[in-house]
């Protein structure tokens, strides 16, 4: 794939994908985890563009746009919230917006503080390797973005990825930032780590090495343990662990939850982005290697997920 600029795109007051799901129930007797919300609190910088914020969603896939937008979505007809098919109308980006270059995760904390990392598209010349391990912040209060955090970033050496961050996901039950990075990782070389960062000292809580993880989330799992679920890089498994109450990886946890290997047309893909909602487990699956490449096509495939508890597997219950 892909300039890892992917399909992101948030709505700013219910926080959810543009991408519904289909839903196909199951027969027999299935429960669902429970989702962790994400934060409900919308950045106070809208108002500066006199928006509504549930007609408003925050971008950094717009053709042409590198970074961070602001998109006024239009309501139609009989429309009560936005959908995947409401009509896009003005763009706004502040200009700070753009320092980061190419952008790809969106999350935002219960202040309304807005999170995002750098992904390059086709070419490292707007994304320079160094900056591949930033956590970028736009500020709630006065929208203006800034580098938050620099994660550990070793020297680069030919034939590593030209890829950092991948993933981030915030917690608003604790207060903590989950970022997962492939930096220093090679083709057959897994050198990744998913970082766990308090938000408010923005000190390092743990981190799990030895993994190259892209799609990320969190939830509660059918006993009530908080869990991070993500999708490895090199294959199509989806794994999780838990997490316990000071944000810290149980590593003896850790377990294998699915696959997509050999689901979808490309029977190969890879997580890009994971979410949890009402009992059904969305992931968008691509096929990613590693390397740049134009992302004018970008073939992607929506699978949904549910617990069986009779069988106690997730089983695929629609893709698209």
């Amino acid at each position: 794939m892909i300039g890892f600029s992917g399909v992101h795109i948030t709505f700013i007051t219910m926080f959810k994908s543009l991408i519904f799901c289909g839903l196909m129930l199951l027969t027999g007797r299935v429960t669902g985890q429970r989702e962790i919300k994400p934060c409900q609190k919308e950045p106070a910088f809208i108002q500066q563009y006199g928006l509504d914020p549930l007609w408003s969603a925050l971008s950094t896939s717009e053709k042409h746009r590198m970074g961070l937008v602001l998109v006024e979505l239009i309501k139609t007809g009989s429309e009560v919230k936005p959908s995947a098919k409401s009509f896009k109308g003005r763009i706004f980006q502040d200009s700070s917006w753009k320092k980061a270059g190419w952008l790809s995760g969106i999350s935002l904390d219960a202040a309304g503080n807005v999170y995002t990392i750098p992904a390059p598209l086709v070419s490292v010349l707007d994304n320079p390797p160094q900056n591949q391990n930033s956590i970028f912040r736009v500020d709630a209060q006065t929208g203006i973005m800034q580098k938050w955090l620099q994660l550990p970033l070793k020297k680069y050496e030919s034939g590593n990825s030209p890829f950092g961050l991948m993933g981030i996901s915030f917690d608003c039950t604790s207060g903590t930032l989950f970022a997962a990075s492939i930096a220093g990782s090679k083709r057959f070389v897994e050198k990744g780590i998913v970082y766990a960062v308090d938000a408010g000292t923005r000190k390092l809580k743990d981190s799990l090495v030895g993994m190259d993880v892209i799609g990320m989330t969190l939830y509660f799992d059918a006993i009530g343990n908080k869990r991070l679920l993500f999708g490895k890089a090199r294959t199509g498994e989806i794994w999780s662990v838990m997490i316990d109450k000071n944000a810290r990886f149980l590593k003896k946890t850790l377990q294998l939850e699915l696959s997509l290997e050999g689901l979808g047309p490309r029977g190969d893909d890879k997580a890009r982005k994971i979410r949890f909602t009402n009992g059904i487990l969305s992931i968008n699956g691509i096929a990613f290697n590693y390397n740049l490449q134009a992302s004018s096509e970008k073939p992607e495939t929506v699978y949904d997920f549910k617990w069986n508890q009779s069988t106690k597997k997730w089983e695929l219950v629609n893709l698209y």
